[in-house]
């Protein structure tokens, strides 16, 4: 099982969730400027933080809003999916782009439940690739138009052709 207070390297996108041990009240003001030094974080970007009421997912789900809310892996969340969705309070969701290198060390106020990736993007068909050692762009090949195809193509001008033949033939009978 991989450090879950690891940040890892990668566009892959991930969130942490972390229950927040204050008053409500409390919490809103603690996600300024403590919330760095909280978290043990050299770097945060605050606008891909969010601090949410968990109170306000009893219905809805927690786990439900984190996988259809925030396109985050079911699969990801299945063993926490009970613990999620019984958390009350103030959370704090710190997500991946938030973050620099390295590793958190969070400290109380907060409490880290668990942290959770994103559904993983399926591969780009049709895209050239990139070679990062060599630095280059690896460019298609053009492929040759079939011989059905072509074939296709010819018939096509023949009946465009014979169709203005015809229509210049009845104009000059008329």
């Amino acid at each position: 099982m991989t450090d879950p207070l690891a940040i890892p390297v990668g566009p892959e996108r991930s969130v942490w969730v972390f229950a927040i041990d204050l008053p409500e009240d409390e919490a809103a003001s603690f996600a300024g400027d403590p919330l760095s030094d909280a978290l043990g974080a050299d770097i945060l970007d605050p606008t891909q933080i969010e601090l949410i009421d968990a109170d306000t997912f009893t219905e809805y789900g927690l786990s439900r809003y984190l996988a259809e809310g925030q396109g985050i892996a079911e699969d990801s969340l299945a063993p926490d999916t009970t613990t999620l969705n019984a958390l009350r309070g103030p959370l704090l969701l710190v997500f991946r782009p938030a973050l620099g290198q390295g590793r958190l060390s969070p400290r109380a106020p907060l409490r880290l439940i668990g942290r959770y990736f994103e559904v993983p993007s399926p591969a780009r068909t049709g895209m050239t690739g990139y070679d990062a050692a060599a630095d280059t762009i690896n460019l298609p090949m053009k492929k040759r138009p079939s011989d059905a195809a072509m074939s296709g193509r010819v018939a096509t001008v023949v009946l465009i052709l014979l169709a203005i033949f015809v229509a210049l033939f009845i104009w000059g009978a008329g």
